[in-house]
């Protein structure tokens, strides 16, 4: 697996963006990916040390984006990587005691390649990524 980015909820992309930009020194911003299967917005950002955070945003109140910012909870949510050997890797994830929080499903900020998220035996959470 190569490290994709680290996964950030917030509740408002613009607010989200704003205190963002007071903590870290932004290089470089993606568009707005809206994706109405998982239910979120998302846009990509990159600080001075070339690290990637996806902020998340919440399209409706059934999004599983929405319920994380009501609990205040996993908040920064979750460490992504990319991996050729999805299907072993989510096999390997699963033998390992990971649980997966979701099914693979097509995410449209990443072209339609499938995604899924797992919880780690060390409660942290893994989004793995079809590439």
């Amino acid at each position: 697996m190569i490290f994709d980015h680290i996964g950030i909820f917030a509740a408002d992309q613009d607010i989200g963006f704003e205190r963002l930009r007071k903590i870290l020194e932004i290089k470089e911003v993606s568009e707005l990916y809206t994706d109405p299967i998982i239910d979120v917005c998302v846009r990509f950002i990159y600080d001075s040390s070339n690290i990637k955070y996806e902020l998340v945003t919440p399209l409706s109140e059934n999004s599983p984006v929405a319920g994380a910012l009501r609990r205040k909870a996993n908040i920064l949510n979750h460490i992504a990587y990319k991996t050729k050997n999805f299907d072993q890797k989510v096999k390997e994830l699963r033998i390992s005691g990971a649980v997966p929080l979701s099914k693979p499903t097509p995410a449209v900020a990443f072209g339609g390649q499938r995604v899924v998220f797992f919880l780690t035996n060390m409660n942290f959470i893994i989004e793995l990524i079809d590439a």
